[in-house]
C-alpha cells in the first residue's frame, strides 16, 4: 500500500489546518480503560517520514491508543526467509522514533508486527503460508518476532502482537506455544494474537495469551447488496452473539486488532479483499463504521478495538481503507468522543 510522500504532506497540512479541533490533554489512557485505538501503517518508503501529523489526526478523532503497523516479508507462501523489504519495511529507528512521538501526544501503544507476502501474483497472501522447510521458517519467524519483543521491552510497549491472519500455520500449536513462551523471556508486557475473522475458532493457543485478537472482516451483505445501516447492524449482531459465545469458553478479554472497510462499492461484502477496486461509495464505508459501533460501542467484554488505517491519502475521492477526511471519521468521534461532530472538508 504505496503513497506519494509528497501528496501526504500537503493533505497532512491541509487536514490540520481545516479539521482537527483542539487537542485533548495528553494525559496516557488508565490500563483497564477501553483501548480506543485506530492502527497506524509505517508504510511510507521515506524512513525519515514523519507520521506526527497522522497521530495529532487520529487524537483528534478521540483514539487513545495507536497500533503501530510494522511490515515484514517473506517472498513466496512456499519461501522460509523473513526479511525486511528495502522499501517497504521501515528501520527499527523509525519506529521508535513514531512510538515516542504518539507518547508525547497521549497515546498508548499496540506494536502490530504484520508478515506480508512479496510475491501476490497468484494470490499468495500470509493466511496460505506453506514453507517448504517448517523449521526454517518457524527459526526465521522466531528471530523476527524476537526483535519486536525486545524494541517492546525498551520503549515499555504494554502490548504486542506475536503473529497476524497466519491461518495455515497458527494450527502448529505446540510450536507457536513455544515462540510465545521465548517471547515472555524478553517481553514483560501483554501478548495478543490476531486470528483472521474466518478462522479465529481453530486456534489452539488463545490460552497462553492475554487476549484474545481477531480481525473484524466479517461478511455483513450480500455481493452486490447495498445494505442500510438497520441490515448491517442486524449482520454485526449476529456476528456478535456467535463471538461473546465462543468467548465464553475461551476466557480471555477480545480485542479486534482491525476493522475497516473500503469506501468502494460493496465492501460490507468483502470488507478483508484490500485490492478491490469497484466505484467510490464513501457512504456505505460510513455506514459500516456506524453499524459497528451500534453493536459494539456498550460491550464490557471487548478490550479494545483499532480501526484500519489511518495511513493514506484520504479525502472525498480516497477508495482506501483510510477514514482520514471522510464521513467514516464522523462514526469514529462519536463513539471516542462521544458525538463530538467534526467539520467535513471537500
Amino acid at each position: 500500500m504505496s503513497i506519494n510522500t509528497r501528496q501526504t504532506l500537503l493533505f497532512s497540512a491541509f487536514f490540520a489546518a481545516a479539521i482537527l479541533q483542539p487537542l485533548q490533554a495528553n494525559v496516557s489512557p488508565k490500563p483497564d480503560e477501553l483501548q480506543k485505538g485506530i492502527a497506524l501503517g509505517l508504510y511510507s518508503e521515506d524512513p525519515n517520514w514523519s507520521y506526527l501529523d497522522m497521530l495529532r489526526e487520529m487524537k483528534a478523532v478521540g483514539a487513545t491508543h495507536a497500533a503501530i503497523v510494522v511490515p515484514f516479508y517473506i517472498s513466496t507462501t512456499h519461501d522460509t526467509e523473513i526479511f525486511k523489504h528495502p522499501r517497504f519495511t521501515v528501520p527499527m529507528c523509525t519506529v521508535k522514533r513514531t512510538i515516542k512521538d504518539a507518547r508525547r501526544l497521549g497515546f498508548e501503544i499496540f506494536l502490530f508486527p504484520i508478515l506480508r507476502v512479496e510475491d501476490q501474483s497468484t494470490g499468495g497472501w500470509r493466511g496460505v503460508l506453506a514453507p517448504k522447510d517448517k523449521d526454517a521458517f518457524y527459526k526465521s519467524y522466531e528471530k523476527y518476532i524476537s526483535a519486536f519483543a525486545h524494541l517492546a521491552q525498551q520503549e515499555k510497549v504494554p502490548l504486542l502482537s506475536v503473529g497476524s491472519e497466519l491461518a495455515s500455520l497458527d494450527v502448529d500449536e505446540a510450536r507457536w506455544r513455544k515462540i510465545i513462551a521465548d517471547v515472555r523471556k524478553i517481553y514483560t508486557g501483554k501478548l495478543t494474537y490476531s486470528a483472521n475473522w474466518d478462522h479465529y475458532y481453530d486456534v489452539p493457543f488463545f490460552d497462553d495469551l492475554d487476549y484474545v485478537g481477531i480481525t473484524g472482516y466479517f461478511e455483513l451483505a450480500e455481493k452486490g447488496a447495498d445494505p442500510t445501516v438497520h441490515q448491517l447492524v442486524h449482520s454485526w449482531r449476529e456476528v456478535h452473539a456467535t463471538l461473546m459465545r465462543w468467548l465464553h469458553k475461551i476466557d480471555r478479554p477480545l480485542i479486534l486488532t482491525e476493522v475497516g472497510y473500503l469506501s468502494q462499492k460493496g465492501t460490507a461484502a468483502w470488507p478483508w479483499k484490500e485490492g478491490a477496486d469497484e466505484p467510490l461509495n464513501l457512504e456505505i464505508q460510513r455506514r459500516c463504521y456506524e453499524a459497528y459501533r451500534r453493536v459494539w460501542s456498550n460491550e464490557t467484554r471487548l478490550a479494545g478495538s483499532y480501526y484500519w488505517n489511518w495511513f493514506g491519502w484520504g479525502g472525498h475521492d480516497s477508495k482506501e481503507y483510510t477514514p482520514r477526511g471522510k464521513p467514516a471519521a464522523q462514526e469514529i468521534a462519536k463513539w471516542y468522543l462521544e458525538n463530538q461532530t467534526l467539520p467535513s472538508h471537500k
